[in-house]
């Protein structure tokens, strides 16, 4: 089987979208927010902040070119007629390329999750006029959604590093089922 341009392109394409997803997620969870704890609360929100702006926007571009060149790169490489007829769900290379989609998923809708549920939550700041109680109601609920945010992403690594290794298992055999 020859490679055609297109299948160079959409391996290129697929392959730099898990290594900003992949690579993205590992800078920010082991080198950005472990740096945070050793500057100032407020500085560390920033930080956080604007290096949590940048990253979405490659987060979302990576997961909207995944299933692009995907597509491209199943119908260059003439894989289609593999899961012909149904197969998709009794051949291992189906059911590897469903669980890979399915995974992806759930990328989305974590990614959704952090993006507007959480997000806006971070993004407030406690008001100058609330004191007391209220002051420090807000602060847990803010401390409450960083948690859940650390949670996700961690999640979010740990199944883009699942779905690298689905990638690699059809690339290199059958897939992984």
């Amino acid at each position: 089987m020859t490679a055609t341009w297109v299948s160079v392109l959409a391996s290129y394409l697929h392959l730099l979208a898990a290594a900003v997803y992949v690579g993205g997620s590992v800078a920010m969870e082991l080198v950005v927010r472990p740096a945070q704890r050793f500057v100032p609360p407020a500085q560390a929100q920033v930080i956080g902040q604007r290096a949590a702006d940048r990253f979405l926007v490659l987060v979302w571009s990576a997961l909207a070119l995944f299933p692009i060149s995907g597509i491209l790169l199943f119908f260059s490489l003439g894989d289609q007629h593999t899961l012909a007829g149904g197969r998709i769900f009794t051949t291992s290379y189906g059911q590897t390329l469903l669980a890979m989609m399915l995974l992806w998923v759930v990328l989305v809708i974590n990614g959704a999750i952090i993006t507007f549920v959480f997000r806006p939550r971070l993004l407030e700041r406690a008001s100058a006029r609330a004191g007391g109680r209220a002051a420090s109601e807000h602060v847990e609920a803010l401390q409450s959604a960083a948690r859940w945010v650390s949670y996700i992403t961690r999640a979010d690594l740990a199944i883009a590093l699942f779905i690298v290794l689905l990638g690699a298992s059809m690339a290199y055999g059958h897939g992984l089922f």
